[in-house]
């Protein structure tokens, strides 16, 4: 307590006690303790905060370069869109006046119709497809919505939003209701409002397995790159690149043609692989590319004093003509370092490049939070620094 000055153990002697006793007894001191001790307690109330918001964004940060998705959503997603094109084909086939020729094809039909709507629902409960599953709620409001007539041709509503086929009901429901009911030229039937629900449905499943078939792609050029850089990074950490000789008068030389060449094959590959992983889509692949593009830029000074420019798009580039006039056993510290920085983000990366069925969104199948390709989280860690 001497550090406060103007109350305690700052006077020698009696008179010092005599200070500290009447300050004791007017409540001064009494003031002073509580001040200090809810300053102290506001302060690690602080930091608490900030440890947990720094704990959070560190769980973030870790979840975005190492991702999950589990295996439940990964087979809703498929299922999702297999059930929805199911559940087309037997909307068609209960909209075809031909199914009503007999009742044996329109029990067919229905028995269809009910158990790819249900397996639609339940997996658009646990899907990462948001634009899919949105349209197949819009069913299941269109279904509530009619849920007498249907009830009337033996189908209920359970409370889950899944549907229950009577057959013994339906073995004396009239066939034209039935034909009236999904009808998909009247506008404003049942058939009709998941006939339209269903088609937005099938354009965003044709739109996803489009983008899909291009950021496989891009994984596989990535994937393909990222395992080129990893070697180069490998190389230029390595003391037989930076091994020397001496020359005719016994100085040791650097085989600087030979290291600025695995400098541009590590350059070359950074940036193929910058160009592919940014089109994958796959949050443990975009992850880690933002990673090391950050860890990368924090290198800038450092690349730069070799002739390494990162670019404004994150590129690299060398200059030749620095590169060369450049101390080499500098060249070799900072080559160094910097493959070893990034090297376990180019690791990961092509991981996940080569998993494609790894992580594409950051959805847990519990309820976790969504990830998006946007580098939301690494801006929000930089703002922590």
């Amino acid at each position: 307590m001497s550090n406060n000055n103007s109350l305690f153990g700052n006077t020698p002697g009696i008179s010092g006690m005599v200070g500290d006793y009447n300050s004791i007894k007017n409540g001064s001191y009494g003031k002073l303790m509580k001040s200090y001790y809810k300053k102290e307690n506001t302060s690690a109330s602080k930091s608490s905060n900030r440890a947990n918001k720094d704990n959070v964004i560190d769980k973030m940060i870790k979840e975005r370069k190492n991702p999950t998705l589990s295996k439940e959503v990964t087979q809703a997603n498929s299922k999702l869109s297999d059930s929805t094109r199911t559940l087309m084909s037997s909307l068609s086939a209960l909209q075809s006046k031909d199914t009503y020729k007999d009742k044996a094809s329109v029990t067919k039909a229905l028995k269809e119709y009910v158990s790819s709507y249900n397996d639609a629902v339940e997996s658009s409960k646990k899907t990462s497809l948001t634009n899919i599953s949105k349209n197949i709620a819009g069913i299941m409001d269109a279904t509530r919505e009619n849920a007498d007539a249907l009830k009337d041709l033996g189908i209920s509503m359970n409370s889950d939003g899944t549907l229950t086929l009577s057959e013994e009901a339906l073995a004396t429901a009239d066939t034209g209701k039935i034909q009236e009911l999904f009808d998909g030229e009247a506008a404003m039937s049942y058939g009709s409002k998941a006939a339209s629900r269903l088609n937005r449905a099938s354009g965003y499943i044709n739109e996803a397995n489009a983008d899909t078939a291009a950021e496989d792609a891009s994984k596989e050029v990535a994937a393909t790159n990222s395992r080129s850089l990893m070697d180069t990074l490998k190389s230029v950490k390595s003391d037989e690149l930076f091994a020397t000789t001496k020359d005719a008068e016994g100085n040791e030389r650097y085989d600087t043609e030979k290291i600025m060449s695995a400098t541009e094959d590590m350059i070359k590959y950074y940036n193929a692989t910058l160009g592919a992983a940014r089109n994958t889509g796959t949050v443990g692949v975009t992850g880690n590319l933002s990673s090391m593009v950050q860890k990368t830029a924090k290198s800038a000074g450092e690349l730069s004093e070799l002739g390494i420019t990162v670019g404004s798009d994150g590129r690299l580039s060398l200059n030749e003509d620095t590169f060369r006039s450049a101390d080499m056993s500098k060249a070799k510290e900072t080559l160094g370092k910097y493959a070893t920085t990034i090297e376990s983000d180019a690791r990961l990366l092509n991981y996940y490049s080569q998993n494609s069925s790894e992580a594409t969104t950051g959805y847990s199948a519990d309820g976790g939070y969504n990830l998006n390709t946007a580098d939301v989280v690494a801006q929000l860690y930089d703002s922590m620094q």
